[in-house]
């Protein structure tokens, strides 16, 4: 008896079924690519991380919000089409939604903070410097960049890689040039957006400038699973509705970390209190930015008569009873997120705590253990010191569950049900009212978007016949060189026709293989991996093509290397390869096997530092 008698379902339960719809959730879609651990990999791509990271990448996503930051769909040499062009965003609520239209825009805060929360703004891996040039960043689910791009970037994805060694075209660009992964990215949210109302909620009138609109888009980027719903009962409902974005004068910092908060408050956390650069400071906050949260007073009463209390953790909701046990007659049943008004308590009864509540017009005794004491945070214009952040805080409301209309919306009962249905139909009973409020992000100049890309120009040299003698554990090499003759960032991909042929650079640690990279013209500063700091006025990339004796056997093999710039000027040159070879203790050449490649650092909790190697949160429901 006792504690289980109060509520219809069991925590611990539920915890159960969020992991469960976790991995059964419709539209997620599933590893369509090798692991990107040992002894498999991801794709190999370089990138230029910009030295000034904060302005340019500013710029890179006000500017793909309007779809004004990657060119229109082109057909590159081999016939491939690179399309990342913005499609533009619904709108409208349930009853009178409107075509997607590319004149609305979607508000650049939203992806900023959800960039920031990928990858950290990171487009390189830890090891490459501002201004450097080197491996993307790539979580252990092969997320790439910035976005942390997984849609459509695995070796059997649909659209589909050319060969299992072989990236699309698209899929390259992405996973090299900066501004292409953000425009994917943005592309990604605004078809989560546009998921609504056939498979998802609305919130508020659907009004793509609202930033309360965004939630279900939000809460979809990452996986439109219960571990990301506000009422999942693993989370401590004293935590307050958003994520400190790891400002020490945020409300929660130091008492609640990453993982104690959904998605969507992550983001919406990093909306209202922006991070700052490396190693830069933290402002001081501004008068009347409310207090702090902070952790009760050991040993003090929970709840005192007057108090709000929230109920949470329950699944099918919480009764009330006319006594202080479980024998009592229920007099009503809330659900989780209800706020109720402490009169008095505590008692004891059938092993349990109870306090004296009310509830509407309904007075009776409710279960401790599922009552919160909502903690106080600021009002929701409270002001924030933009002093020193990397983007302007931002003014919204976060759905309040002590409104009894979001609350019922937000029920554990209503995600549930819609999500039995296959989240056919958009889960309408989810749709809730919102209180708008604008970004407030100045808009950029459409100049500054051809100033952006540049006009790169790619020249590719080096021996077009390449012959090769192998050991059986080593093989020669032939350098190529790819210079980018123009400005911007050059773009290139790498095409083999054996799993035999390797490309990769000079001194790389074995298994890192290079299946697409970028040449930098020479307005822009490149910072070498060095110390003391040197740079250089644009970079090329130096290549080798050369054998892995694994895959060989005895004989002499034949195949191909194609390098294909990817935007701009330039044509594709191809190397005949041919390698003399003892044998070697791998299988038949041709073979499809993935490469080797050490197994990359773990995902660290929170955005990941510049000094940190790649691993992080993946951009998920995809």
């Amino acid at each position: 008896m006792g504690r289980s008698l109060e509520r219809i379902c069991f925590a611990a339960v539920l915890v159960v079924v969020a992991a469960l719809m976790a991995l059964a959730e419709p539209g997620v879609s599933r590893a369509d690519h090798y692991p990107c651990h040992a002894p498999n990999r991801g794709w190999g791509f370089d990138t230029l991380e910009y030295e000034d990271y904060v302005g340019q990448y500013n710029l890179a996503i006000d500017l793909a919000v309007r779809g004004w930051a990657a060119p229109a769909a082109y057909t590159v040499s081999d016939g491939e089409t690179i399309d990342v062009a913005y499609q533009g965003v619904e709108s409208g609520p349930r009853s009178a939604r409107v075509a997607a239209s590319t004149a609305k825009s979607i508000p650049p805060t939203v992806y900023k903070s959800i960039a920031w929360i990928e990858s950290g703004w990171s487009q390189g891996a830890g090891q490459v410097p501002y201004g450097g040039v080197g491996p993307t960043i790539t979580s252990i689910d092969c997320g790439y960049g910035i976005g942390q791009i997984t849609t459509g970037m695995g070796h059997l994805s649909a659209p589909p890689a050319l060969d299992v060694r072989v990236p699309s075209a698209r899929q390259a660009i992405i996973g090299t040039h900066p501004v292409f992964n953000i425009a994917e990215g943005v592309r990604i949210l605004a078809d989560k957006w546009n998921g609504a109302p056939n498979y998802r909620p609305i919130a508020g009138q659907g009004d793509p400038a609202a930033l309360e609109d965004w939630y279900y888009a939000i809460w979809s980027y990452n996986g439109f699973a219960f571990v990301n719903h506000p009422l999942n009962p693993s989370l401590d409902p004293l935590r307050g509705s958003v994520w400190n974005c790891s400002d020490p004068n945020a409300p929660g910092y130091g008492f609640y970390q990453w993982g104690d908060y959904t998605y969507p408050e992550k983001v919406y956390g990093c909306m209202r209190y922006p991070p700052v650069p490396k190693g830069a400071s933290y402002p001081p906050p501004l008068p009347g930015s409310g207090p702090p949260v902070t952790p009760p007073t050991p040993g003090a009463p929970k709840f005192v008569p007057g108090d709000t209390a929230r109920v949470f953790g329950t699944g099918n909701g919480l009764n009330i009873r006319s006594a202080p046990n479980t024998t009592g007659i229920i007099l009503k049943t809330v659900g989780d997120g209800t706020a109720l008004t402490i009169l008095g308590g505590p008692q004891s009864g059938s092993g349990l705590l109870w306090w004296n509540v009310q509830s509407g017009n309904v007075t009776g005794w409710a279960a401790d253990d599922f009552l919160a004491k909502p903690a106080p945070e600021p009002a929701p214009d409270a002001p924030v010191n933009p002093a020193g952040r990397m983007w302007l805080p931002q003014v919204f409301s976060m759905p309040n569950l002590a409104s009894p209309e979001i609350a019922s919306a937000l029920s554990a009962e209503n995600y549930h049900a819609c999500e039995d249905n296959g989240f056919s139909g958009g889960c309408p009973l989810m749709d809730f009212p919102t209180t708008p409020h604008s970004d407030t992000t100045p808009a950029p100049s459409l100049d500054a978007a051809s100033a952006f890309l540049g006009a790169p120009s790619i020249t590719i040299s080096g021996k077009t016949q390449v012959a090769l003698v192998a050991t059986a554990t080593t093989a020669t090499a032939s350098d190529v060189v790819i210079h980018n003759g123009g400005t911007g960032i050059g773009p290139f991909r790498v095409r083999t026709s054996a799993d035999w042929i390797q490309v990769r650079h000079p001194g790389d640690p074995d298994g890192r293989v290079v299946d697409g990279g970028v040449a930098i013209g020479a307005n822009i500063v490149v910072v070498a991996q060095s110390k003391p700091r040197a740079t250089t006025a644009g970079a090329d990339s130096i290549l080798q093509i050369t054998a892995n004796p694994l895959y060989l056997t005895a004989g002499v093999h034949t195949g191909t290397v194609i390098i294909d710039p990817l935007y701009g000027g330039g044509s594709p040159v191809t190397f005949m390869v041919s390698v003399t070879s003892p044998g070697g203790a791998g299988g038949a050449p041709g073979t499809p096997t993935p490469t080797p490649s050490p197994t990359p650092t773990p995902t660290p909790s929170g955005p990941v530092p510049r000094a940190v190697l790649p691993g992080v949160s993946a951009e998920g429901s995809n």
